[in-house]
């Protein structure tokens, strides 16, 4: 067993020790993801010691790459097992009779990158906190028994309620000067027991591994369906310097607000939400100007971009009731929400689950959602419908409003491809493996990732892979649903085409800002991918507004910052 230490410093970086080595990470998630990728491919189980200065966790990876926690008494040399095991058992999402479907937003690698719409507390003491990006992070896509007992989480960008108790943490304040080094991709500095609860978290919706279905027979390798409109998504990319603040946008900011030095922020196409002790505030990213100032009694746990009623709001949520700012208004509506609620964005509305009970949001109230039959499992919301589908398939969607039915099939990508897994569903798109006899999600097979058409189950594109690279992984939808990624794979949400590839470019992809996505070059030096250019740079970008004309900016001098896109530079 090979022992690693995690370390978090006061300039927000975290350094990793590993075998004599040190290595310099955007935050503690990259890190655990580097572990488990390290532990797998080596058969090696790695003892973890994770570290702000303060106080210390323990977790254990096994050979497999998954993350447990070390239990009092354990030791490192118990087995992967026995440390899965503790996790489980201890997990809600643990207590269902049947082998649950598993939709995935969310990976270790999308646990790495702090989500655009999560949220973390400045606050120090014990306080609720948000799995958080990969998918974000116990972001999910979907979880549910056929029994209904389990529920689908949020996505990256949306900052899901996390699945566990929330624990202490504590908070690295931001110096008064701040050291000359490259600044973290995630939005705001996220402390150490934050980020083991994403790796709980992320083991938790792993535990659920939907059983294979394989056709009796495999004559042919499964290929790749493109079209003539589809990039080539083997472009080289070209790392690059550059002189912007962000690539293609003005130098000078159109306008800029001072935050608190303590304060959260995290923003969105309707919205910058600062969050500071108590008190909450909403800027307008056209203006900077205040839109809304409240209080809240401890930090919001979620917070997300949806349609209510026909119309866009800002929703977040706080302990047991949730406020959506809609657009246009000054003052929130307020929604109490059912005993144990867990909320999910996987669709462009939002869907509440209170035991077997759903329900979504509606213009003054929550609305009750029509709970499919045994063995469907709900995924999402949008346009009046709740989508659920079964093993096999078909995708049902059920008019919420009239309860009216409708059978979607899945175009098959080769005659003797079956579906291996379901990663994600929602706004307009699914995304499922499809592999031949014998594959399953670990099994190192040659496999097809397939996106889906929601309305009518066509095709739009499909990558030819294997399990080794996107079979753990899971689909994380960035800020403003332009860009979504699964493993090195980067593509475009609103025609659902393969954008790029990243792998041999040593390039890891973080949740994606409208058309620009954060990255790392080689785990260490941070960028902003846009078009075929990966750009380095210590901007941390919080969104990407406007249609892609404004680009926003979390400055270290505790301001927030708004840059016009020059004229004539496309939006890539």
């Amino acid at each position: 067993m090979a022992r690693a230490l995690i370390s978090v410093s006061n300039d927000g970086f975290t350094y990793l020790s590993l075998n004599g080595a040190s290595s310099r990470y955007s935050d503690a998630g990259r890190a655990l993801s580097y572990l488990g990728d390290y532990a797998r491919e080596t058969g090696t189980p790695v003892f973890v010691t994770i570290d702000d200065g303060s106080r210390g966790v323990e977790v254990h990876i096994d050979a497999f790459g998954k993350v447990a926690p070390q239990t009092n008494g354990s030791s490192p040399d118990r087995s992967p097992a026995e440390a899965t095991a503790t996790v489980t058992s201890a997990s809600p999402a643990a207590t269902g009779t049947a082998t649950p479907l598993t939709l995935d937003d969310a990976s270790a690698d999308s646990a790495a990158a702090t989500s655009a719409n999560g949220i973390s507390s400045a606050r120090s003491g014990p306080q609720s906190t948000i799995a958080v990006d990969s998918d974000d992070l116990s972001t999910g896509g979907a979880e549910l028994s056929p029994g209904g007992e389990e529920y689908p989480q949020g996505t990256p960008f949306s900052g899901p309620v996390a699945i566990t108790a929330p624990a202490p943490r504590l908070r690295p304040r931001r110096a008064k000067k701040p050291p000359k080094q490259r600044r973290p991709l995630h939005l705001k500095k996220v402390t150490v027991p934050g980020l083991v609860l994403i790796g709980l978290a992320i083991l938790m919706i792993g535990a659920f591994v939907i059983p294979n279905f394989v056709p009796d027979q495999a004559e042919e390798a499964p290929q790749t369906i493109s079209t003539e409109a589809q990039p080539n998504p083997h472009s080289d990319i070209v790392v690059a310097d550059t002189k912007d603040v962000v690539p293609g946008f003005a130098h000078s900011p159109k306008w800029e607000a001072k935050v608190p030095e303590a304060a959260s922020v995290t923003a969105s196409d309707r919205g910058v939400l600062v969050v500071n002790d108590e008190k909450l505030e909403v800027l307008d990213p056209r203006t900077g100007e205040v839109r809304y100032s409240g209080k809240v009694s401890q930090p919001p746990t979620f917070a997300v971009d949806t349609i209510i009623d026909g119309r866009p709001a800002l929703l977040w949520q706080v302990g047991d009731s949730a406020e959506a700012l809609f657009d246009g208004d000054k003052k929130p509506i307020r929604y109490q929400l059912p005993d144990n609620a867990r909320i999910s964005s996987a669709g462009t509305s939002v869907l509440v689950k209170s035991g077997n009970k759903l329900s979504t949001f509606g213009a003054d109230r929550l609305i009750d959602v029509p709970t499919p039959e045994s063995g469907m499992t709900p995924m999402a919301v949008e346009n009046d419908k709740l989508y659920s589908a079964d093993y096999d398939g078909p995708v049902r969607a059920t008019n919420i409003k009239t309860g009216d039915e409708r059978d979607i099939n899945l175009e098959a990508p080769s005659d003797n491809l079956k579906i291996i897994k379901w990663i994600s569903a929602g706004h307009g798109k699914i995304i499922t493996l499809w592999g031949e006899q014998g594959a399953s999600t670990n099994s190192g097979h040659r496999i097809q990732l397939v996106v889906h058409s929601l309305e009518d189950g066509a095709i739009l594109s499909t990558v030819t892979t294997t399990t080794d690279i996107v079979g753990e992984m899971s689909w994380v939808r960035g800020q403003g649903s332009e860009r979504a990624y699964i493993g090195p794979y980067l593509f475009d949400m609103k025609s659902g085409l393969l954008l790029m590839d990243t792998s041999r470019a040593d390039i890891h992809l973080s949740e994606p800002r409208g058309t620009i996505v954060p990255c790392t070059v080689a785990s260490d030096a941070s960028c902003l991918l846009a078009g075929n250019d990966a750009y380095r740079t210590e901007t941390r970008l919080l969104a990407v507004t406007d249609s892609g004309n404004t680009a926003l900016v979390d400055s270290p001098d505790s301001k927030i910052r708004a840059y016009d896109r020059k004229p004539g530079t496309p939006d890539k």
